[in-house]
């Protein structure tokens, strides 16, 4: 599918910063006066749908995010998220965007070449979905035929990270996010690294001990779930337990930054437990790729310096003395909008308009 000619790359004089804005309402970009070409981006997870008219620099101009319900599977999630394009590009329309590409970060596997869903670790009713052509119909109407781009969520951060966040800067860039699940990116030179269309650099399910379970039932959001809400129980007067009483909310990862801060040894015991076998998988990246940075983000990097600090220290004493000290491991920028930049970014590139990599700064 080919769409019109994009014209130049925006840069960021020419934006204006929009306020930020609640949840599930729009982002306005403000004294905009001419046709810019931009992307759209959207990030479909298992509870959360996002989209973001995202500008050639990686500006967010506009954004629109809802919940969902994952028990209304594929197709509940369908319907909402129809809603949600048809009004960002309402919004984008009033706002003289030119919306020229999609892309579309899913939370699974997809094949990236035909467009299809693999399937959904969480959400019943993807599998071989051709998500992306669905894209294209829902737009002809208002678009055209633009440029529609499927790509796994955690390849869209790398890409996002590397470019515009953490990574920027740095030749080669390894991306990882923990939350409900555990995924990773691998950007040289700015350019995603592509393995088979069926995927690639899927760190959540390494499997560290032959036999044994895969590294998201050690350190995913919900591992790190279930480990508070048995201290919960085991510890009755305990930090977390308090805090759980507190906040009148079931125990969960929530409860780990207070806890830490105040120097409670159990909440210190649950994050190290879940960084050390993250660690242990990124040690073998490192053994193999020895990146310039890795980049540390989802739900679970929202802990902040604890996390990326209880992984940096596991993480050295398991390098070959020759790789040691460990390449810089930094927390996540973007936020939430990491998907939809990375994913916009993506689609961009296939107009020739994305950022040029070797016009970032340095690390």
């Amino acid at each position: 599918m080919g769409g019109p000619d994009p014209g130049d790359p925006v840069t960021l004089s020419q934006l204006a910063r929009p306020e930020e804005a609640e949840e599930e309402e729009e982002e306005a970009v403000i004294g905009v006066g001419s046709l810019m070409p931009v992307a759209l981006g959207i990030e479909i997870g298992g509870t959360k749908l996002q989209s973001a008219v995202v500008a050639a620099d990686g500006r967010v101009l506009l954004r629109r995010s809802d919940r969902v319900d994952p028990a209304g599977g594929a197709d509940g999630i369908r319907t909402v998220l129809a809603a949600q394009i048809a009004g960002i590009i309402d919004d984008a329309a009033g706002n003289n965007l030119a919306i020229r590409a999609i892309g579309i970060g899913f939370g699974g596997p997809v094949n990236r070449e035909q467009g299809v869903v693999a399937t959904s670790f969480h959400v019943g009713g993807w599998s071989d979905f051709p998500l992306a052509a669905w894209g294209a119909e829902q737009v002809r109407d208002s678009l055209g035929a633009v440029p529609v781009v499927l790509e796994n969520d955690s390849n869209a951060a790398a890409l996002g990270e590397a470019l515009v966040g953490a990574g920027q800067g740095a030749r080669v860039v390894v991306y990882s996010n923990a939350g409900s699940g555990i995924g990773s990116g691998l950007v040289i030179d700015g350019r995603l690294y592509r393995g088979r269309p069926t995927g690639e650099m899927e760190l959540g399910h390494l499997r560290l001990i032959p036999g044994g379970g895969i590294l998201e039932d050690t350190s995913s959001g919900w591992a790190i779930d279930r480990a508070v809400c048995g201290a919960v129980a085991a510890e009755p007067a305990g930090a977390l337990a308090r805090a759980a009483t507190a906040t009148a909310a079931p125990p969960s990862a929530r409860l780990l930054p207070a806890a830490l801060a105040a120097g409670d040894a159990t909440a210190q015991r649950i994050l190290d437990a879940a960084a050390g076998p993250y660690a242990h998988a990124l040690s073998h990246v490192v053994h193999l790729l020895n990146p310039d940075v890795i980049v540390l983000g989802g739900g679970v990097a929202a802990i902040g310096e604890p996390w990326r600090g209880s992984v940096v220290r596991q993480l050295d004493a398991l390098l070959m003395t020759p790789l040691r000290p460990s390449p810089p491991v930094r927390l996540a920028t973007l936020g939430e909008d990491v998907v939809p930049v990375g994913v916009a970014l993506a689609a961009l590139a296939t107009l020739g308009a994305a950022i040029d990599p070797s016009r970032s700064p340095a690390p």
